[in-house]
This record gives C-alpha cells, sequence and structure tokens, in this order.
C-alpha cells in the first residue's frame, strides 16, 4: 500500500467516525499526546482533552466531512498532510502531521485546522 493509499485509508476511516458520532474510533487516530490547533480557541493537547473536544462537537449530531490530501510530506517517522476539508456549508484546509507508531501504524501527532472565508455571491 502506497503512502497516499495509507492516507485516504485514514480519511475514510476518519470521516466515517465523525458521520457514526464514534467518539472513540475518532479519538484513537490521535497520539496519546496529541495537539489540536483549531480557529478560534486554545491548544487542545493530550487523549483526555481531545475526547471532550469530540463528544462535545458530536453531541448534537454528525459531522459530515470530506478530507482530501493534496500534498504529502515525509521524513524519518514523519508524514505532513496537506489538503482541504469539505463540509455541506463550507470548506476548510488543514495539515495534519502524522507519527509512525512501532507497529507500523500512522497516527495524528498535530491536526490543524483553518476554515476558509465564507463565499460571496458576485
Amino acid at each position: 500500500m502506497s503512502l497516499r493509499d495509507e492516507l485516504e485509508a485514514i480519511n475514510e476511516g476518519f470521516s466515517k467516525a465523525l458521520a457514526e458520532q464514534d467518539v472513540e474510533r475518532v479519538v484513537a487516530y490521535y497520539t496519546d499526546d496529541a495537539r489540536l490547533l483549531w480557529p478560534d480557541q486554545p491548544m487542545i493537547r493530550g487523549r483526555e482533552a481531545i475526547t471532550a473536544e469530540f463528544a462535545n462537537d458530536l453531541r448534537d449530531g454528525p459531522a459530515i466531512v470530506q478530507f482530501e490530501t493534496l500534498d504529502v510530506l515525509e521524513g524519518g517517522d514523519l508524514v505532513v498532510d496537506v489538503g482541504r476539508m469539505i463540509r455541506p456549508e463550507s470548506e476548510a484546509k488543514y495539515v495534519v502531521v502524522y507519527q509512525r507508531q512501532a507497529d507500523g501504524s500512522l497516527k495524528l501527532a498535530v491536526d490543524a485546522l483553518s476554515d476558509n472565508a465564507p463565499r460571496t455571491e458576485t
């Protein structure tokens, strides 16, 4: 399996877990000391805080999102995925730093998201 195939499988699994409101499965994609760098809030760090964030985010219903990897940078045990996130109401861009685990799997160590400006009609 190529690295892009591996990232695509992670993105699909992550999207499915969000759609199914499966907080445990979402959080399982992260390292124990992962960091979320999301708009308009302080850094969220560690499994407990990330679990609380997703539990809160998914409390009112599923999140329907699609992730598209655009660029991949790889070095040693780190993989950087630069892409876009597509939601029914908006789009965003992201940079995710994965860390290769002892078992060979990739887990998110840093998850940074930046919303695009709202679309305007011309």
